[in-house]
């Protein structure tokens, strides 16, 4: 039987790289683009062991007919699209390479699907920071009050995705996606940063951290790759907000973190001014009834087992 073929527009990070190991396993032909072929940067599909089962391809920004030549050669069923500035932070200093990256890619690809009629599905990638400081709980029809340039290219995406799928009807969805966490976590990320600390950990050094009174929605990167395929395999096309639907504060977080590590807590000090973020969303508490009721979906791990994954270096 001919393999049904599918495309990731950047497979290399997180959510790429377990996407993929899920498709894999599905037994579609999963064809990864990046913007770099180097063995660094394809790490986490060495770590699923992976890398042998998919065909990658180095994006070129160049070649004006690049996505349209790829996308017609290969037909693809569905398309993913994962890529582009991803930090909070680095937005901030950056912000053009921000909307650029999050917008202009996935710009082209609507269009191609709208000049040439396909059908494939497309899935974009999107986050509940759009949401902003919101005081009620976030659902599918909340609206966006973004704070950084990340949230606002990411709340850009959305609209161009919702208006050529009821305009031009292309088969395109957004998910709405909360923080979700693994050890595929790049250096980017608080998580990250905290975990990392507590496996180096040194007694002569303490880790020093900013507002830690924000509050996030954490879900297990495994789980949270599920949900993106449900919701662009699904026939019936709506977007939806991928998390947990239970919110901790980061200071919870930590606490939970130097417990489980046997750490005390005096070696954490919060409101440090060098780690403080000029605009923060504070609070993001998410309603997850929708893609419960219509997808089956639900995620399968509590802050508490995904931080004892973290910790022991646990890939699923």
């Amino acid at each position: 039987m001919k393999h049904k073929n599918i495309f990731i527009f950047g497979i290399s990070g997180q959510d790429g790289s377990y996407l993929s190991h899920l498709l894999i396993k599905k037994n579609y032909h999963v064809i990864g683009f990046t913007r770099t072929n180097n063995k660094k940067n394809l790490s986490n599909l060495t770590k699923l062991n992976i890398k042998k089962n998919l065909k990658i391809i180095q994006y070129s920004k160049n070649d004006k007919t690049f996505l349209k030549k790829n996308i017609l050669k290969f037909k693809p069923i569905h398309i993913y699209f994962l890529s582009g500035l991803s930090s909070v932070k680095k937005s901030f200093l950056d912000p053009v390479e921000a909307y650029k990256s999050n917008i202009v890619t996935l710009f082209e690809i609507l269009e191609i699907c709208r000049k040439n009629r396909l059908s494939i599905k497309i899935y974009n990638s999107s986050s509940t920071d759009c949401f902003g400081n919101q005081k009620k709980i976030c659902d599918e029809n909340s609206n966006f009050f973004p704070v950084s340039p990340y949230a606002k290219s990411k709340s850009y995406a959305y609209w161009l995705v919702k208006y050529y799928r009821e305009t031009f009807k292309v088969k395109c969805v957004t998910g709405i996606v909360s923080n979700h966490e693994s050890i595929l976590r790049n250096d980017n990320f608080v998580s990250k940063k905290i975990i990392d600390y507590v496996k180096n950990f040194d007694f002569k050094k303490k880790l020093f951290m900013g507002n830690t009174k924000v509050y996030r929605d954490w879900g297990w990167a495994p789980d949270f790759v599920d949900a993106i395929y449900r919701i662009n395999n699904s026939n019936i096309r709506s977007d939806y907000i991928i998390a947990t639907g239970k919110s901790y504060s980061l200071d919870s977080f930590i606490k939970k973190v130097f417990f489980s590590a046997k750490i005390d807590k005096s070696f954490y000090k919060k409101n440090d001014n060098k780690y403080f973020r000029k605009k923060e969303v504070n609070k993001i508490f998410c309603d997850i009834k929708k893609i419960k009721k219509k997808l089956g979906w639900k995620p399968k791990h509590n802050i508490d087992q995904i931080i004892n994954k973290l910790l022991n270096d646990k890939l699923f």
